[in-house]
């Protein structure tokens, strides 16, 4: 039998618009002999157990005849045919076939992620012939799946809303939970499974139940709705959204989401600090936390659904700015089905060999789904070639390219349709500006060394981010002036954008901390070394952590070589039961293969006596760059607050 893993997404999602389970399933080269030869073989436990009657066709679409696909077709028609046997009105269902890794993956969609999950459960124990008798089994499905049915009039809400584009979403589908939303019910339940809210924002109608709740469940025994009473109960829904929504264009918040391999958080933040500074009420998504209006919610990473459902569903926001990291479009899904700017900054080798992605055209694959879903702008880097080639493939109404080396002359030619604008660097008065160019209006915008950010434009790759937020606050209708007068007081500190090309000047030597962790992140750190003037040496302190490949440790040794006078190798997390980590032995290895004497760099551990011991090792007009994990970037500062008091101290006796 072939291995086989699912998963439900919660909303729409890379695979499709619709809620659906993505299973895989691995074969064997041996394997098929014990697969169901016959429809058969599956068909008589179904009748004989009474979910199908003899008369009824199974499975409803013809199977494949490619053994592999024809085994994967019959395990979802089966699962759906579960859900449909239990009153749930799914119909949607696909198989790829991935003949290269002798692999199927498919699709099932679900109207309640539990139940669909539990169906694909017993659909694959009736397939591997663990189960024949299913009388009993199916009794306590269809007992599971009814107290999760979603009541008709709140699927014909549900579905007049998607005719009007309106947002809904299920408060009793997760990432919710009715007891939630105690203070809007007062603790009650009026009609189980129907609690459904309708827009985004201040423009959201809350609804728990609207109608006559013993016909609707009369009418839950038939899947399909047919003829006056389902005609009905349609225009009685719209009629419903005719009252609640006078003007469809009042019913979302606007929405920009920004992601890509490296500067997601850095452009989200300023993205967010120019929409405050022009007054709007932003609520923001990034790896840091969950911010409204400027104020932290939560202080984690929730950059995935469920945080930017948190934004989408505050009353307290009028835009919505969102982070989104591909481990949210792998296995979670959107929390919208469509923005109105998407953004992908670029594509790199990070996080290459999780989640069944190979290769970096398979990341831009699946970051292509931000701009792909963007309706009023997609913003990309024309610089990247992965970024480049989604201009194929969006459909927004404005293509804007960002570059720092090209002119829009030069880019046109990388556009197939009309409706560009473009985001570009300029020599004006022998500074370099930011400059939009916008169908023959061109809008010089504010020069790179007068963004704070950019250390005198020398971060280059905070030129980048900031190109991209500027073009994403113009195309959102940010007036120039606005934009300019607030980039010019983006600051990246600890306070503003943690661990993020924060800089501290309280010793004789500075100290920039950033998150830099992956090749190409730490490529751009070492450009921006170069690029500074210092009295002293320039160290670098940088670490790895276990879950990456040995080959990208390596090159992250690589990407520094060369750029610095001493290099202290470490990992993010503390050694167990090994005095030295392997992590750490990785990224001097790169160093070494890449020319840097072994003198130059010293292998180390992990913890605040060894911080304090780089700063030990750092003299007066060094610079030391600090390329270190996560808990360790939240714990610097307070560091280097101790370490200068006891400095004080010891040169004050």
């Amino acid at each position: 039998m072939p291995a086989i893993e699912w998963f439900p997404y919660f909303g729409p999602n890379r695979r499709s618009d619709k809620t659906v389970i993505e299973i895989t399933l691995k074969f064997d080269e041996g394997s098929g002999k014990e697969f169901p030869q016959r429809v058969s073989d599956i068909r008589d436990p179904l009748v004989d157990s009474g979910i199908l009657a003899a008369a009824e066709k199974f499975p409803e679409q013809t199977l494949p005849d490619e053994r592999n696909q024809w085994y994967s077709s019959l395990l979802v028609q089966t699962a759906l045919l579960f859900q449909r046997k239990a009153g749930h009105r799914v119909s949607f269902f696909s198989v790829i076939h991935i003949p290269e890794k002798n692999q199927c993956t498919a699709l099932l969609e679900h109207e309640h992620c539990d139940v669909g999950m539990t169906a694909v459960k017993l659909a694959v124990e009736l397939l591997n012939g663990q189960r024949r008798l299913l009388t009993e089994p199916f009794r306590m499905f269809n007992e599971f799946a009814r107290a999760r049915l979603l009541p008709l009039e709140t699927g014909a809400i549900i579905r007049a809303a998607r005719a009007r584009d309106i947002p809904a979403i299920h408060l009793e589908r997760q990432p919710y939970t009715r007891d939630q939303f105690n203070d809007l019910t007062g603790g009650k339940c009026i009609c189980p499974n129907g609690l459904l809210m309708l827009g985004h924002g201040k423009h959201q109608h809350v609804l728990d139940g609207t109608y006559c709740l013993d016909k609707s469940e009369g009418f839950d025994m038939v899947p399909d709705l047919a003829g006056t009473e389902s005609a009905s109960l349609d225009s009685s829904a719209d009629a419903l959204l005719d009252w609640l929504f006078p003007d469809t264009d009042l019913t979302r918040m606007p929405i920009i989401a920004i992601t890509g391999t490296n500067g997601k958080t850095t452009t989200t933040r300023m993205i967010n600090h120019v929409l405050k500074h022009a007054g709007h009420h932003p609520g923001m998504v990034c790896t840091n936390g969950i911010y409204l209006d400027g104020e932290q919610l939560v202080n984690e990473d929730k950059s995935t659904r469920t945080g930017h459902l948190k934004i989408l569903t505050s009353k307290a926001a009028d835009v919505a700015v969102l982070e989104t990291h591909h481990r949210g479009l792998l296995d979670r899904g959107f929390a919208f089905r469509w923005c109105d700017i998407g953004i992908c900054l670029n594509v790199t080798d990070d996080h290459i060999g999780e989640l069944g992605i190979d290769t970096v055209a398979q990341m831009a694959e699946i970051k292509t789904e931000v701009p792909k879903r963007a309706r009023h702008a997609a913003i990309l880097n024309a610089d990247d070639p992965h970024c480049l080639a989604m201009t194929a493939i969006v459909t927004a109404e404005i293509t804007c390219l960002v570059s720092m080396v090209s002119t829009p002359e030069a880019l046109t030619v990388n556009l197939e349709k009309p409706g560009a604008c473009f985001c570009v660097l300029e020599q004006i008065q022998n500074e370099e500006w930011v400059v939009i160019q916008d169908h023959g209006k061109r809008l010089p915008v504010v020069a790179t060394s007068r963004i704070p950010a950019t250390f005198e434009g020398t971060a280059r790759f905070n030129v980048s981010n900031a190109m991209h937020a500027i073009a994403a606050c113009y195309l959102s209708g940010t007036e120039v002036d606005v934009i300019c007068e607030a980039m010019s007081r983006f600051k990246t500190g600890y306070e503003t954008t943690p661990g993020r090309m924060n800089e501290f000047t309280d010793l004789p030597f500075r100290i920039i901390l950033d998150f830099a962790h992956n090749p190409d992140g730490i490529r751009r750190i070492a450009e921006f070394a170069d690029k500074q003037e210092v009295e002293g040496r320039k160290i670098v302190a940088f670490a790895g952590t276990r879950t990456r490949p040995p080959a990208l440790l390596k090159n992250m040794g690589r990407a520094l070589a060369g750029h610095f006078d001493f290099y202290f190798c470490k990992e993010h997390a503390p050694a167990i039961d090994r005095p030295i980590p392997d992590v750490a032995h990785l990224l001097q290895q790169g160093l070494l293969e890449s020319g840097v004497p072994e003198d130059q760099i010293a292998v180390r551990t992990y913890g605040k006596d060894l911080i304090f011991e780089i700063f030990d090792a750092c003299e007066p007009g060094d610079l030391l760059l600090m390329l270190i994990g996560y808990v360790e970037m939240h714990q610097l500062p307070a560091y280097i607050e101790e370490y200068v008091q006891a400095y004080l101290n010891d040169h004050n006796a």
